[in-house]
């Protein structure tokens, strides 16, 4: 039997309203989401300090010195649908008995919003994903780039006399970028 266009059903995706492309015939849309993995432990920067969250403060998340105690995060891994160039994951912590996950805003601003990560998440980019790479070859130690804003990754910053974590730019081979995770 000989079909001719007239007769084929072209449509093979459709926009709703929350501007999420969706596929027939269950085709996967771009997203992540959610794994049942997740990488548990204490975060140590170039300075051997430790990543310490305070939600509730302007200055949320600051590196303390060693010896004190230290703060447990969740790096959750999530699946992805399209091509990235590391692991997808977000950072949550819980604080006062109440968790939170790490966010970004457009201008490269980092905050602690309350509740847990989402399951899934829509599109390529996103305020609450961070590729995980290698630092370098050989290295056991990583960095993290923004999903938002691909030349952006989390790093260490003097600010007012503190350590703070940032988003920066990335120029080049920087080890204010480079950050430990051990296992607690």
């Amino acid at each position: 039997m000989e079909v001719t266009a007239v007769e084929m059903d072209f449509e093979l995706c459709r926009i709703v309203e929350d501007g999420i492309l969706y596929f027939k015939d269950n085709l996967q849309t771009d997203s992540w989401k959610k794994s049942d993995l997740a990488i548990t432990g204490s975060i140590k920067n170039i300075f051997n300090q430790w990543l310490e969250a305070h939600p509730d403060e302007p200055d949320g998340v600051i590196f303390t010195e060693p010896g004190s105690d230290t703060q447990t995060f969740e790096l959750q891994l999530y699946k992805t649908t399209s091509f990235s160039d590391g692991v997808s994951v977000a950072f949550s912590v819980k604080y006062k008995g109440v968790k939170y996950h790490l966010c970004c805003t457009e201008d490269m601003k980092l905050y602690f919003k309350k509740g847990d990560c989402p399951e899934t998440i829509a599109g390529t980019c996103s305020n609450i994903i961070f590729f995980q790479k290698q630092f370098s070859d050989g290295d056991d130690c990583f960095k993290f780039q923004s999903s938002l804003q691909a030349d952006y990754y989390l790093a260490v910053s003097d600010e007012g006399g503190k350590q703070k974590l940032v988003l920066q730019k990335c120029k080049g081979f920087n080890e204010k970028q480079k950050f430990d995770i051990r296992s607690t």
